[in-house]
């Protein structure tokens, strides 16, 4: 079959008549024997078995892993193609479930770097690591009760491939990796498995930064061992290059990185990344933009279609660590960022104080609740000129929708990871907002996803 296009999920599109079949892998312009896994009524998946015929846009992947990770799904596809489909697929979803045509699409932005862009990565500890078809065809046994470090199989969660290099991250983070897992492989403690919860090996978080020299590495168990953090603090001296070195437990039995205590080891709990001219401290468990380069072209485009007078009031919903509020302060003239988790707002407010920012407050609180009264919102805090959204992937509350078009912002300027529900929020903001542009921002090369920043503006009968 031939393939005709990218799919969402970076799955080849194949059409047969009026059915359509998304072959996992391939890629525009090839020819593949594929192997239908999963029918329905008018579409079905499949997986790749051959390429008869190679897109001529096709490239080599530099990563021995990438047939079996996953995560970089499109590192075989030239670079220039993948910002093309990217923008295509922002366009196409907008008109195709917003309803959205008269807006500028402006081309995509290309990420800084498309290699070693990463800032944080979270490896997972397995007792059993995915073994390639060419190791089964060879007959490679494989210990089933293993100290395995690296990132999952795709599609598999008690599985991952035992990463030896990660292009996605600097190179220091793939030697820390080796030796994190020599030092479990030495200690003979057994592996944590969320199957019997049962273990003692849970994670291994890496942070680096990439506009300032800080390095933070916090190694994860189910409880504190001391022989353990002695081999642990070894680290420090073997790479210099941390600057935070933490050992962390967790009695969390879901397969999530987010400690619950922690030990500093050596150096300092935090770590400071810089973005623009504003410093950003950063402890284990903070969220920051991932691509630390790109995320200050995403906060530029940000700024330009807020398009600042310097007077300005601007409600920044879904704040974080205040990123983008920090970011925006010298332009407006006061900043009132909005989030629901605690441990985020305490990092916008010490990032704050840090910078010297005096125009940003941060309130605590779900926008569902709130945004409700806005009356009583804008008694306290005045009512907005622009409001900047930056939700999570599933987008904004039909509650969160509603107040904000009570509060009738002249601009807002939307920042979004997820073009469906990028659609679904701009359709309802259309009953009074005109979508003037949007830019699609790459924020992670290689992979399926993407980034857009919209600019709407109060239609006149709004």
């Amino acid at each position: 079959m031939d393939i005709e296009s990218l799919a969402f999920g970076a799955k080849g599109v194949a059409r047969y008549e009026d059915f359509v079949v998304f072959v996992d892998g391939a890629l525009p312009g090839q020819k593949v024997l594929a192997k239908i896994i999963k029918k329905k009524k008018n579409h079905a998946e499949a997986r790749l078995q051959k390429v008869i015929r190679q897109s001529p846009d096709y490239r080599e992947p530099v990563c021995v892993h990438f047939h079996e990770c996953g995560g970089c799904s499109l590192q075989h596809y030239q670079y220039k193609k993948q910002l093309k489909v990217k923008e295509e697929q922002v366009g196409e979803t907008l008109q195709r479930l917003g309803g959205l045509n008269s807006f500028e699409l402006i081309p995509a932005l290309p990420s800084v770097e498309i290699f070693h862009y990463r800032n944080k990565m979270e490896f997972s500890f397995a007792r059993q690591r995915w073994i390639t078809e060419a190791e089964i065809a060879e007959g490679i046994h494989v210990e089933k009760n293993g100290h395995y470090l690296g990132l999952h199989a795709k599609g598999f969660f008690e599985k991952v491939i035992d990463i030896q290099t990660c292009h996605l991250v600097k190179p220091v983070v793939s030697e820390i990796l080796a030796a994190v897992r020599d030092i479990a492989i030495d200690s003979k403690l057994p592996v944590y498995s969320t199957r019997d919860h049962e273990g003692f090996w849970r994670f291994l978080i890496i942070r680096t930064c990439h506009n300032t020299d800080d390095l933070m590495v916090n190694v994860v168990t189910s409880k504190y061992d001391e022989q353990i953090a002695e081999k642990i603090k070894s680290l420090s001296s073997h790479f210099p290059q941390i600057t935070s070195l933490l050992y962390s437990t967790t009695a969390n039995k879901a397969s999530v990185a987010f400690t619950e205590q922690e030990v500093l080891l050596a150096g300092k709990n935090t770590i400071i990344e810089k973005l623009g001219r504003y410093q950003f401290e950063i402890s284990a468990n903070s969220f920051f933009q991932t691509n630390s380069k790109q995320a200050e072209r995403l906060y530029d485009v940000v700024l330009d279609y807020a398009d600042f007078t310097g007077n300005e009031i601007v409600y920044d919903l879904y704040c974080g660590a205040g990123t983008i509020s920090l970011y925006v302060s010298d332009y407006a003239g006061q900043v009132v960022g909005f989030e629901a988790i605690e441990s985020a707002v305490k990092d916008a407010k010490r990032n704050s104080i840090l910078n010297g920012v005096r125009n940003c407050e941060f309130v605590l609180g779900d926008l569902r609740d709130q945004l409700l009264d806005t009356k009583d919102i804008i008694a306290r805090y005045g009512k907005p000129d622009v409001m900047i959204i930056d939700p999570p992937r599933s987008g904004m509350h039909p509650k969160t929708v509603k107040s904000i078009l009570y509060l009738q912002p002249e601009r807002i300027v939307y920042v979004s990871c997820n073009p469906a529900t990028l659609a679904r929020d701009l359709k309802e903001l259309a009953q009074d907002y005109q979508l003037i542009k949007v830019q699609p921002v790459d924020m992670f090369p290689h992979t399926a996803h993407i980034e857009a920043v919209a600019q709407l503006t109060r239609s006149i009968n709004g």
